[in-house]
Formats: structure tokens, C-alpha cells, sequence
């Protein structure tokens, strides 16, 4: 049975982002709660409506995070879930919400993250918090979490189909333009290739602007029914395909089908989200992928057929990307031009495809925009969950 145009987004909301020093009495229970607030009152619902919440878990949390959130909401739902597939972790939530709404278990999901970060933070509870075997066996002899892991597959990929600096460089430009005229990004100055190259080297061969910056803020979105979405006072924007992938450990690539760390798990999660929802990449009228390095952004292309193995950094270099041109890219500056809240940043690409769908974008609207897809991506690229939404059911 597919869950194609069975679900759809009929709201959402985000807290400001701001940079952690400037986060001052917020905590996990205000992002995420006054995000949850702001997506039910746009979704034109009452509290009372929700009966299903999925959250994402605070990096510094423990695993009873969805349960305290419940009380603290004083929600009363019929199905509850806590998942952590890192960056995976949004689109893959929307897909069990929406397995969860198919099947009769609810009928209006809660999907939240969001929280106080910064990098200290990140480490301090990263890698105590990883599983035995990962700690042990992996993480200890390999890449010590994102930056070097990343660091690996972009110096792969430069030597295997020797891409140039310059290339990666321009899809940090694309996301300040968008950042630049977004009003909930933090990095909104514009930059040029030399900025970028000429920022700080973070891990060989990672630029400081390639990489995410850590902040507070939170994101929520209220998936619901195609049938009692036809009441939205919002557009609904329908789920119709998802796919799921994981083919690598979480930070090093000790095990797979494939033996190549510049083939992502990406690949087959998009076959089986286009199957399902009948359409192809040249159908999509913009992508939103997950953007936590520019690597990832330039494999994810490649890797959901915009153009062949290899190709990624060179059409980058050459397509225009912005709103306004033949393929729009995150749209709202992505993380890479927004900042990146740890568990909000998991539903912003969702987001940002409803806002568009919605046609509530503003100046950086699509013109005309029918389908998008998002890619969620966790780890060093291991696991990836890509989802392809639409204002209409094909």
C-alpha cells in the first residue's frame, strides 16, 4: 500500500534564530514549544486537535525527551515517537507520521525539534552519547564527528574526478544570496568564491564557510489526512513519495553494499521516493537538501540525477541555483546561510518546501512551483531519507 497523497502539511512554524551567545533565558522547552505554538496556529488547529508527536531529542537529552515534551504540551496523543537518524531524522519522522495517519493510529501529527546549540555542546554529548560498538570500533580509529568525516569524502572526491575549490565555493554563495533576502537567516551577509576560499581551513580540505554554524531556534510542522487537509485554511502540500536509505557506518564507512564513500545512500532513497510518486527529477520545480557541508550538497545532486557521478561540482559551478533560475536550491539559504538549530534544522527543508507549495515564500517564491523535492541526510552520509511533496496529487 503507498502513502502517496494520503497525508498532507498544513502548517508550520520557527523560532528566531539567533546565535548561541545571543540565545540569553531560551532553552529546549521554549524552542521547541513556542515552534509547536506557532504550527498548530498556523494550521488553523486547537491543541486539543493533536493526537500524534513525533520530537527530535536535544543533543544534550536523554531518550525521554518525546515523553517530557508530551507533559510539558500537556498533549494527549494516540501515538508517540522519539527517532534519531541525525539529519535523517525530520524526513524520516514525516514518513512515520504519515505511515502512523495512513494506518488509522491518529489523525494530526506534531512533528517538532529544535534547541539551545553550540559546538561545545555538540561535542561534549556526541560522542559520549554514541553507541558502544560505534565509540569503540569506529569513532576512536576514524573521523572524530562531521567535520573530519566530511573532510574525507570531499578529499575522495576531489581526487577521483578532480573538482576544484572554486566549485564547492559556489554553493556557499547560492545560499547567502537566498540567505540575504530570507528574514529568519543569520548569515546574511553576501559572500563571492574568494570569501569562501579565503576562509579559515576548518579540517583539510574544509573552508570555515563550508560548514554549518551551530545556533539556537526551533521548527515544527502539523502533518494531517488528505481528507481532513481539504478543510486547511492553508494549501495543503501533499507527501506523494519517500524513500529510505542506510548503506555506511554512522561516521566512517566500515560497512556497505557500496565501497565507494562518493556514491551516497541519497541514490537509492530518490529511486524509491520518485517510484512512488510517479514522477522524475526534471519534474521537481526546486530541491531542498540537506546542506550541513558543501560536499554533501554537490554528492546529493548528482546522487537524486541531476547529472551523472562526477559531475556534481562542475554543475554546480555552471547552473544557476537561485530562486529564479533553472534549478532552485534551498531556497531559504539552508543551513548554510540560516545556521543550523540541532534537531529544528531537521524539519527546515520540509518547511521550505511547504512555504513555497504554499506559494507563501515572498520574494524568493518559485514561480509557479508545483514540485520539490527534500533530502534528509545523517552521519557522514550513511543514512538518508528523501521525500517529494506537492500542492497537487499527479
Amino acid at each position: 500500500m503507498s502513502i502517496k497523497g494520503k497525508c498532507a502539511i498544513i502548517g508550520y512554524g520557527e523560532t528566531e534564530f539567533v546565535k548561541s551567545k545571543n540565545s540569553g533565558n531560551r532553552s529546549n522547552y521554549t524552542e521547541q514549544c513556542n515552534a509547536a505554538k506557532l504550527a498548530i496556529e498556523d494550521a488553523g488547529l486547537d491543541k486539543s486537535d493533536i493526537d500524534g508527536l513525533i520530537a527530535i531529542c536535544p543533543l544534550d537529552q536523554k531518550s525521554s525527551w518525546t515523553m517530557d515534551l508530551v507533559e510539558y504540551l500537556q498533549l494527549y496523543p494516540k501515538f508517540l515517537d522519539n527517532l534519531y537518524f541525525g539529519g535523517a531524522s525530520g524526513n524520516a519522522a514525516i514518513l512515520y507520521a504519515a505511515a502512523a495517519i495512513s494506518s488509522g493510529l491518529c489523525n494530526n501529527v506534531l512533528l517538532v525539534g529544535g534547541s539551545v546549540m553550540d559546538t561545545k555542546q555538540a561535542y561534549e554529548h556526541g560522542l559520549e552519547d554514541t553507541v558502544d560498538f560505534e565509540r569503540d570500533f569506529d569513532t576512536i580509529y576514524g573521523p572524530m564527528l562531521d567535520n573530519s568525516a566530511y573532510a574525507l569524502i570531499k578529499q575522495r572526491y576531489k581526487y577521483e574526478f578532480n573538482a576544484k575549490e572554486e566549485q564547492f565555493a559556489r554553493v556557499v554563495v547560492n545560499a547567502r544570496y537566498h540567505a540575504s533576502k530570507f528574514p529568519n537567516a543569520l548569515l546574511k551577509n553576501l559572500v563571492a568564491v574568494k570569501d569562501v576560499l579565503d576562509s579559515r581551513i576548518i579540517c583539510d580540505p574544509i573552508h570555515l564557510f563550508e560548514i554549518v554554524m551551530p545556533c539556537t531556534g526551533g521548527c515544527a510542522l502539523i502533518l494531517t489526512s488528505a481528507e481532513m487537509a481539504k478543510n486547511s485554511k492553508n494549501k495543503p502540500v501533499y507527501l506523494l513519495g519517500g524513500g529510505q536509505s542506510f548503506d555506511r557506518g554512522m561516521w566512517t564507512p566500515v560497512y556497505g553494499n557500496n565501497p565507494s564513500i562518493t556514491t551516497s545512500p541519497v541514490k537509492l532513497a530518490a529511486k524509491q521516493a520518485f517510484a512512488m510518486s510517479d514522477l522524475k527529477i526534471t519534474d521537481m520545480d526546486f530541491v531542498q537538501l540537506y546542506d550541513c557541508f558543501t560536499i554533501t550538497v554537490v554528492i546529493s545532486l548528482e546522487d537524486i540525477g541531476c547529472c551523472e557521478k562526477g559531475e556534481g561540482a562542475e554543475f554546480v559551478e555552471k547552473t544557476d541555483l537561485t530562486y529564479k533560475g533553472a534549478l532552485p536550491l534551498n531556497t531559504d539559504g539552508g543551513q548554510l546561510g540560516r545556521g543550523q538549530p540541532y534537531g529544528g534544522c531537521h524539519f527546515m527543508h520540509a518547511i521550505e518546501a511547504a512555504r513555497q507549495l504554499m506559494g507563501r515564500a515572498g520574494e524568493l517564491q518559485v514561480k509557479e512551483a508545483k514540485f520539490g523535492l527534500v533530502n534528509g541526510n545523517g552521519g557522514s552520509m550513511a543514512n538518508q531519507c528523501t521525500l517529494i511533496f506537492g500542492n497537487d496529487i499527479p
